[in-house]
This record gives structure tokens, sequence and C-alpha cells, in this order.
């Protein structure tokens, strides 16, 4: 599918989205991860087949072709970005949606479960949920995404590091990134500003569909696969062999027949 970019002015600023397809089936929205983009998903819009939905990957505020945040401090972080991907939805008069979210995109996939009732089905790629922090977040990873000097060398090897088949758009990717999003969004995460996404995900009744690579070098699968989904698709966490942590970047002749089963499912 040939895709075009456009952009909707909302509350956080002008937001850019890939926009492909059209069509009577439910719109499917795909939402990236920490220092990446909406070309995460280019395995999605190269599927040669033409499309009978409307298919919507969005840059993040401060991300991609978006706009950087003018209050910062309210938006980067993972309830706002919730919020702004509901108000993109309703800007475009989208009424149901199944949301696609990889890493950051699936926390944020989750937050969005009680703003937007059209939502259909969620596939979370790469992420394990979010309970509610008691105590600020020290660990390494916090750390570093708070350092605001990172270097194009540093945010290089970050992007290197973040699917098992790096391009060069990555990097440029991490690096266009709004030093403030990565800083904003962790100090927040400690301080109790993100949803019990764990408790979300137990209750809601949305299809959700989980997918992991087998080779995931930054999370732990088996704390990914033990929390308690309240509507997992297929009985099951689907492993992606060799995949690290991005499966649908690394192996999409793997992952997109999963995703197109997804959407049968629960168009059905």
């Amino acid at each position: 599918m040939a895709s075009q970019i456009i952009h909707v002015d909302t509350s956080y600023g002008k937001l850019a989205l890939r926009s492909a397809g059209s069509g009577s089936q439910v719109p499917l929205l795909l939402i990236h991860g920490n220092s990446s983009g909406s070309e995460i998903f280019r395995p999605i819009f190269a599927r040669e087949q033409p499309s009978s939905r409307r298919v919507l990957a969005l840059d993040l505020p401060g991300y991609g072709e978006s706009a950087n945040a003018t209050n910062p401090e309210t938006t980067y972080t993972m309830p706002a970005y919730a919020k702004a991907a509901v108000e993109v939805l309703q800007k475009l008069d989208i009424k149901e949606v199944v949301v696609v979210g990889w890493s950051l995109g699936g926390h944020i996939a989750v937050e969005m479960l009680p703003l937007f009732p059209g939502i259909k089905g969620i596939m979370i790629i790469g992420a394990l949920l979010c309970p509610i922090f008691e105590t600020p977040l020290n660990d390494e990873r916090t750390r570093w995404n708070m350092n605001p000097n990172l270097s194009e060398e540093d945010l290089t090897m970050f992007a290197k590091g973040g699917t098992g088949a790096y391009e060069e758009w990555m990097a440029k990717a991490a690096i266009r990134t709004d030093p403030k999003a990565r800083q904003v969004l962790f100090t927040n995460l400690g301080t109790g500003d993100c949803s019990d996404q764990q408790k979300l995900v137990a209750e809601t009744k949305v299809p959700t569909a989980v997918v992991v690579g087998t080779a995931e070098p930054h999370l732990f699968n088996d704390a990914i696969k033990a929390l308690p989904y309240g509507a997992l698709w297929s009985g099951k966490v689907i492993e992606i062999k060799d995949g690290q942590h991005c499966p649908l970047w690394e192996y999409p002749q793997e992952v997109l027949p999963v995703l197109a089963k997804f959407l049968d499912d629960v168009a059905a």
C-alpha cells in the first residue's frame, strides 16, 4: 500500500500520520516505541495486496514529523500520549479502531482502553505492561533516558539495540526525538503518572494479542506471559522464533499472518 503523510491539529500540537488504504473494515492505528517513529511499521504498509481498511501510523508528539510539545511536562507522558491518539481518531471521525502498539506504543494502546470505547482489539508487541510504580524509577534504562546530554553516537547505539535488523533511519529517528520526551516520560513513570496497565489488561474484554520475540534482549518474556490478560487472543502469548525487540520489523513474514488472523477474528 502506498502511504502519504497527513497532519492533524490537536491540543498536543500538529501530529503526523502515515495514512494508506480505505474501505469498510475497522481502521488500524499503529503506535511506535521510544525514540523511534512510524516508519517501524513499514512492513505493514509494504504489503502488496490492496487494503480494504484504512491504516494509520502515528508519529507521537516530539517524534518523527510531528511537532515538539509546547508543554512537555503535560504531553510526554503515557496518559497524554493516549489522549493525543484518541484526539487524532476523533478529529478523523474514526469511531472504531484496532490498535497495534510496539514497545512504548503497546503501553499507550492499553492506556487508550478506558478512553476510547470504539477499540475493537489491541496487539501489543514487545512490551511488559506497567503496574503503578510506588517509588521513583532508578534503573539503568531510566537513568539513560533521563540524560539530557546524549550524543548522536549514544542515540545511534540505542537505535542499533532496538531491533535485530538495524537501518540508518532508526538512528535518525532517535536523534530527531525531542530529548525532553525521554526525560519527562521516565521521570513521570516513577511518580505515578501512569495507569495500572496490568489491571487494565486483566479487566478488559477487548481481544488482546500479545507478541514477543524469543530472543527479546530487553524484557523478561516470562513476566510478559505471566500477566493475567482478561481477553488474551488465541489463549497464549505469540512467540516469534529468534525475534528480538521488534519481531514485526525483524520477521514480518511471521508476524503479518498473525496480525491478519487477529484482524479477521476481531471482525468476526
